[in-house]
């Protein structure tokens, strides 16, 4: 299976990114391209999904296997060559595109002449594409700010669930941070010390304490108080719960320390917050 499409020029010429074509091969073992320097004008993206398939690096002196979960990205003007596996096609999805956002990858294919990488969440990247797709089937110019939205989305998104090749197991590191992170957020009213925190992830709280740093931006500590702050802010809005009771339901043990570290955080006091957002609780 090919599916190809071609995008018209924008109307608007403010976008900080934007797609020129995009498509899909599926079981097309006949899939392979070599570019020479100067050739393609775009940077050139592509995810593999199934299958696997070969990328020449270094202008064309090596020859690297690629499979399942694992992606190339050429910068503009860049030597490329690259195909499918003829026992075992690939099921690829590229994009060709043009941007000015100064992210990590994109200078890193400028300055190497390509970046090779893994990258996990490929539901999520499916359904990205499959969005893309969909708006061109046929395209109409205004589908123009979401076709450019869902590339930056599935830019920033590879920023955050991909790694260099070679560091596939740092990419499993950093999914096991977030996997437990979504569980914390989830039950942030419960107690979490360090040592239950690490447990989810099957680390130890000295080596959980530093990767959670490094994936997240923040201590896990910090990131506790911070999701049951936001838990807070919802019932606030939305229930007409005391001060007192919001405090209890979200893992505060006193409304007064509630109270502070709210203040702090949102520069207003809770029943300050709820006479600005709530809709049509009671203040307490």
């Amino acid at each position: 299976m090919i599916s190809h499409f071609i995008v018209p020029n924008p109307s608007f010429s403010q976008y900080v990114c934007y797609p020129d074509l995009f498509g899909r091969y599926n079981n097309f073992p006949q899939h392979a391209e070599r570019r020479e320097q100067g050739q393609l004008k775009h940077y050139n993206l592509h995810l593999i999904f199934e299958g696997s398939g070969y990328v020449m690096n270094g202008s064309g002196r090596e020859r690297l296997a690629l499979g399942a979960g694992d992606g190339f990205l050429f910068p503009k003007d860049a030597f490329q060559q690259y195909g499918s596996s003829v026992d075992h096609p690939w099921d690829v999805r590229w994009i060709h595109f043009e941007t000015q956002i100064p992210l990590p990858m994109l200078r890193e294919a400028d300055d190497s002449g390509g970046w090779l990488f893994t990258f996990s969440n490929r539901e999520r990247f499916k359904a990205l594409t499959e969005e893309m797709y969909e708006l061109c089937s046929p395209f109409e110019t205004g589908n123009e700010p979401r076709l450019s939205a869902l590339l930056y989305e599935i830019l920033v998104e590879l920023v955050q669930h991909s790694e260099r090749l070679e560091g596939s197991s740092a990419l499993e590191k950093q999914n096991a941070i977030r996997v437990a992170a979504d569980q914390i957020r989830y039950k942030c009213e419960e107690p979490w010390s360090l040592e239950r925190m690490a447990a989810l992830a099957g680390y130890s709280s000295f080596h959980f304490l530093r990767l959670f740093q490094q994936v997240m931006g923040k201590t896990p500590n910090h990131f506790v108080t911070e999701c049951r702050i936001d838990a807070a802010k919802l019932l606030l809005a939305t229930t007409a719960l005391t001060v007192t009771e919001v405090a209890a339901q979200c893992g505060f043990a006193q409304a007064s320390y509630f109270i502070r570290v709210f203040r702090s955080s949102e520069g207003v006091s809770p029943k300050k917050y709820r006479l600005i957002y709530g809709q049509g609780a009671s203040p307490a």
